[in-house]
This record gives C-alpha cells, sequence and structure tokens, in this order.
C-alpha cells in the first residue's frame, strides 16, 4: 500500500482522489499552454499530462529545466509509475527482456522518451514501445517498423482511457491490482492495460489464424485486472467500447479507428 500523507494547507492531500482530479488537470493545463506559447501547438490533455508525469518520475522536474518549471508540486510521478508497473507485469516476465519497456525500480526507456519527447508524441511513444514489445516482427527482431493503425488503436485507447478517469470515481481509474495505491498510480496503471487490451485485440483479429489463437490463449490464461465502467462525461469526448479479453478478436474490426485525430479534451 502506497504511503498516504497530508501535505501542509486545508485541502493538499494526494491520498485523496479529488485532490488528484484537480492536481492533474493543473499539470496537463501547465504544458499544454507551454506548448501553444512556444510554437502554437495544440497539444491535447492525455499527452500533456503523461508527459508532465514521466518528466516528474525521472526528477527532471527539479533540475530548473524551463520545460517542467511551471508543474504544480507534489508527487506528479506517480501516474507514470502505475504506468511502468502494468506494463512491467505484462512484458518482463519469465526471463524476458523488454527492449523499450518500463519496470518499476530503475528510471526506464518508456519514461525517458515520454519525458524528453514532443510532447504531442508522448503516448504515440507509449504505444510504440507496446506493439513493438507485444509483436516483436516475424522473427522476433529487436528493431522493426510497427503497424502503424496498431499503434494508432493503442495510442487511441490509451488517451481514451485517461480521459475516461479524468473524472470518474476511484474504482474507474483503475483495478483491484492497485486498489490501495492513489488516484494517479490507479489511474497509470488502467492506461498502461488499456494499451495492452488494445495490441492483444489487434493482434488475435489477424488472419493469422494460430496467432490468434495463441493470442487468444494467452488472454484467457492471464485475465486483465478489471476496470469499471466509466461514469458520466463533462468533457465531450467521444467514447468507444473498450477492448479487451477473448471477445476483442471479434470486435476489433468493428472499433478500429483508423485516420482519426487523436482524442482530445
Amino acid at each position: 500500500m502506497s504511503q498516504q500523507y497530508v501535505e501542509p494547507g486545508s485541502y493538499r492531500n494526494p491520498s485523496d482522489d479529488a485532490w488528484w482530479r484537480r492536481a492533474l488537470d493543473a499539470t496537463g493545463a501547465t504544458m499544454q499552454l507551454r506548448a501553444f506559447e512556444q510554437d502554437g501547438r495544440e497539444v491535447n490533455w492525455s499527452d500533456a499530462v503523461m508527459n508532465a508525469s514521466a518528466a516528474a518520475a525521472m526528477g527532471l522536474r527539479g533540475n530548473n529545466n524551463e520545460r517542467w518549471a511551471n508543474l504544480p508540486s507534489g508527487p506528479l510521478g506517480n501516474l507514470s509509475d502505475g504506468f511502468a508497473q502494468r506494463l512491467a507485469e505484462e512484458y518482463i516476465e519469465n526471463g524476458r527482456m523488454g527492449y523499450h519497456i518500463d519496470n518499476t525500480e530503475f528510471l526506464p526507456n518508456v519514461r525517458m522518451h515520454m519525458a524528453r519527447g514532443d510532447i504531442d508524441r508522448t503516448l504515440e511513444t507509449a504505444a510504440t514501445s507496446i506493439v513493438t514489445s507485444a509483436d516483436p516482427g516475424e522473427h522476433g527482431e529487436r528493431w522493426h517498423h510497427p503497424d502503424p493503425d496498431l499503434v494508432s488503436d493503442v495510442r487511441n485507447a490509451m488517451s481514451r482511457q485517461l480521459l475516461d478517469g479524468r473524472y470518474a470515481d476511484g474504482q474507474v481509474a483503475g483495478s483491484e491490482a492497485v486498489a490501495d495505491e492513489n488516484f494517479a498510480y490507479r489511474l497509470g496503471y488502467a492506461t498502461a492495460d488499456a494499451g495492452v487490451k488494445a495490441v492483444n485485440a489487434g493482434i488475435a483479429a489477424r488472419p493469422d489464424k494460430e496467432l490468434a489463437r495463441t493470442v487468444e490463449q494467452a488472454l484467457g490464461a492471464q485475465a486483465a485486472p478489471r476496470v469499471a465502467a466509466a461514469g458520466e462525461r463533462t468533457d465531450g469526448a467521444g467514447a468507444r467500447a473498450a477492448s479487451g479479453g477473448a471477445a476483442a478478436a471479434a470486435s476489433a474490426s468493428a472499433v478500429k479507428e483508423t485516420g482519426a485525430a487523436p482524442l482530445t479534451r
């Protein structure tokens, strides 16, 4: 269980979901404003908040770097930490090395690239890592060009989960595996889980029946942590049925979005 604490101030309590919603909103807005002032870019909230959290998790916020100078204080890196835990559970096990995938003990590649890369490509960077780890190419090569449509599906699934969990109750933004963690950690965990489900569904839907059967068996044997349905939305972003589990193969083509602009606030 994560340590619970209250910082000075009547309502400054990072163990409270309501505090986290406001802190993450301010974090995303700060990064969006910086990108716009810098070169007029319209960066969506999902990319902005994950970029900032990755930077905080790596300790970059305290280096007087202008890019993150105005971020709110507090444990903002917890969003990225939860994200990293879910990827480590999925891709770093049984002696398998994750070439791009995060872990929870060392400052890893996924967070580094998310923090230091372009803000508006933060989730795309993470999605590319997920796709190349889940689908390492025909001969298992380390470097290859991942399916851009699958990367887009994974990226959009994670963006949607961030937006859905942004205003939802605590159960929506997490799972039983991290039920005792704070809101940001649970939200990060659920975001990575949405990406894992999306890539598994995309692979299972391919014409390669043998590969599809393998993925179906894996999905059945390792059920993803439960994430409750999102509550009422207030930001107007479009909703799309979440993919995951054995049923994902049948429905993936119906929900696939190609050529669409990333989800925005």
